[in-house]
């Protein structure tokens, strides 16, 4: 899982052709300020961070002319975090977004290479587009699951069987981790919030409505695509 640990940031990055920022995003600015300085000229920066515009925004901002930036998300992990909890096929299969700005063609295509070779494929976003996709597939779903598991009572959830636990599992992630991200998303996870709750209030009307047939249709579209993405991946990273 890892080959060498080292405190002393200079020593970590000095001589690195690639330097890969993989803290919470809260912290993702802050340590680029301090390692942008130590690195070496033509060396390449890259990040793994859940949001995009506000990380390249502000890292482009402070990045020296003989440094490069790609931003990179790879859409994979567990709500499992820690040295101890590595998978050495953790990105096999996974969608990794690449973010490039400006015209660094050569950059682009290390970090794509690199992703590669851990078994990604690759996906190439503005960052813009990445936050506001991720708003809906992996905000989104997270914030539902913690609401689902926040309004069952707890002597209820006793009863919960796969299915709950399925839907809930990523409410087990870290809570200070999430908060950050869902704020640095904040207007596009609002927007999915508003989309969520207008899907919700179309089922509630159905059902007091005793429209069956309305509410046969949403759960048949929502088998149909959710089959269809993942039927023949139910590991889907």
């Amino acid at each position: 899982a890892i080959d060498i640990g080292l405190l002393n940031s200079e020593e970590a990055v000095k001589d690195a052709d690639i330097v890969i920022l993989a803290t919470s995003v809260n912290k993702i600015i802050d340590t680029a300020k301090k390692i942008i300085p130590l690195m070496k000229r033509n060396a390449i920066l890259t990040d793994v961070g859940s949001t995009k515009k506000y990380i390249v925004e502000q890292i482009s901002h402070n990045l020296r002319k003989d440094i490069t930036f790609v931003g990179a998300h790879p859409i994979a992990g567990s709500e499992k975090r820690g040295v101890e909890f590595a998978s050495a096929d953790l990105f096999e299969g996974c969608t990794c977004i690449i973010t490039p700005i400006g015209n660094h063609t050569n950059e682009v295509e290390t970090i794509s290479h690199l992703w590669r070779l851990l078994g990604a494929k690759i996906k190439y976003l503005t960052p813009e587009q990445h936050d506001e996709i991720l708003a809906f597939v992996s905000h989104l779903p997270h914030l539902v699951a913690s609401g689902l598991i926040n309004v069952i009572k707890e002597e209820y959830l006793v009863c919960g069987a796969s299915g709950l636990r399925d839907t809930t599992r990523v409410a087990s992630g870290d809570p200070e981790l999430w908060v950050d991200i869902f704020c640095q998303n904040r207007e596009n996870v609002i927007k999915s919030i508003d989309r969520f709750i207008a899907e919700l209030g179309g089922f509630r009307n159905d059902l007091l409505n005793k429209n069956d047939a309305k509410i046969l249709d949403r759960l048949k579209n929502a088998k149909l695509s959710r089959d269809s993405v993942f039927h023949n991946n139910s590991t889907n990273k």
